[in-house]
């Protein structure tokens, strides 16, 4: 009889991944259970490994004593711990979409910044390229008060200054709109499933909406499954270290919170959302996922049924542990006249499927607000 080891695995990517070498990160590890029966493994979930290509990891391993791998999967099983606080605080209710003025800014900053440090370059090289006869462009002053500026920079600075204008105005737009959606509360959708929910299968179940106002034009659902970023509490714990200490690759200094601790994915690389009511616990805008994949849409039938096709890949189920969050949701996507999008989110509880998952190559999402596209299909 053989002794398992269940292993957590996970080089979770942080905020800014992209400046960071994932194979110089190391890979956290947590024995999760051990000196288990055949009898005992049987009835845990199975293993799985999701990565990217870059590197970053998430790996449940499970082996014996003598080193082998678990390879077979004899039957569906959930898991039945209740959703982490951050699925109930950042993934439950009402959301509103941000404005698209936030996406287009942020394209518009490389770009901008490219021009100055260019128009800056020029400008300094301007006297020598005069000095061997090319013409120069934009050089001549321009008076401003007391002061001479090139011509040229009174032209690139505003170029400089307009994705800060277009971010100001997006945000006060945010604002007014989630002032307008919170003075009148909607009721919530009332959702349920009619079949097991396994992954690699459709989703099937019928929806009611107790109310719909005059400027909805249109309803569908989707569902989708992604990671979340594991807890910065058990990241610390294996990596034998404390929160008054240096933290671990990735992490940052403890920051305040405005409403609870564990509402984002401890690096503190950026900003990740818009401007939002801080009264509003959780916030009002959907949060991406990082390593994720949209399954199907449905529109909704005159009796509230609807059917919703899995994602392509076969995923794992529903995973509730510190180190590794999978995570399922269901989402009502409302089309509104004048307005973004309206959504509204449902955790689904998901089954593992009777086959191993391993998934390679996964592209990781900006972990950005403006991103996010909820039914692109």
């Amino acid at each position: 009889m053989s002794n398992w080891t269940i292993i957590h695995r996970v080089r979770y990517p942080p905020f800014d991944d992209k400046r960071i070498n994932a194979d110089a990160a190391p890979v956290s590890e947590k024995i999760v259970e051990s000196n288990l029966s055949d009898v005992q493994i049987e009835q845990r979930l199975p293993p799985y490994k999701i990565e990217s290509k870059e590197g970053w990891l998430l790996e449940r391993l499970i082996t014996n004593n003598d080193g082998k791998k678990m390879e077979h999967v004899t039957d569906t099983v959930v898991d039945t711990r209740p959703f982490v606080q951050l699925i109930n605080q950042q993934r439950r209710g009402w959301y509103i979409l941000p404005n698209n003025l936030h996406r287009y800014a942020r394209n518009m900053i490389n770009a901008a910044v490219i021009l100055l440090l260019t128009t800056l370059v020029y400008l300094f090289l301007e006297p020598l390229l005069s000095a061997i006869g090319i013409p120069s462009f934009g050089t001549k002053s321009m008076q401003i008060g007391l002061l001479d500026y090139p011509i040229l920079s009174i032209i690139v600075v505003p170029i400089l200054m307009l994705p800060i204008v277009l971010r100001l105005i997006a945000n006060f737009i945010d604002l007014k709109r989630q002032q307008d959606f919170f003075r009148t509360p909607i009721e919530h959708p009332i959702v349920e499933f009619s079949n097991q929910v396994v992954s690699g299968k459709p989703l099937r179940g019928t929806i009611h909406i107790p109310e719909e106002l005059a400027d909805w034009k249109s309803m569908t659902v989707h569902w989708q499954v992604g990671t979340l970023p594991p807890s910065r509490k058990a990241l610390i714990d294996i990596s034998n270290t404390s929160e008054d200490s240096q933290p671990p690759i990735g992490l940052s200094t403890p920051l305040p919170h405005h409403w609870e601790a564990g509402l984002d994915d401890g690096t503190a690389g950026g900003e990740d959302s818009p401007m939002e009511r801080q009264d509003i616990q959780g916030g009002v805008f959907l949060r991406p996922m990082r390593f994720s994949e949209e399954g199907g849409q449905s529109k909704i039938d005159d009796d509230g049924s609807f059917e919703i096709p899995p994602p392509e890949q076969l995923w794992p189920g529903t995973m509730n542990s510190s180190l590794h969050r999978i995570h399922w949701e269901f989402i009502l996507k409302i089309k509104r006249e004048k307005q973004m999008p309206l959504l509204w989110v449902c955790p689904v509880r998901v089954e593992f499927s009777d086959q191993l998952v391993h998934l390679e190559n996964l592209e990781i999402s900006d972990p950005r607000t403006e991103q996010l596209y909820i039914g692109r299909r």
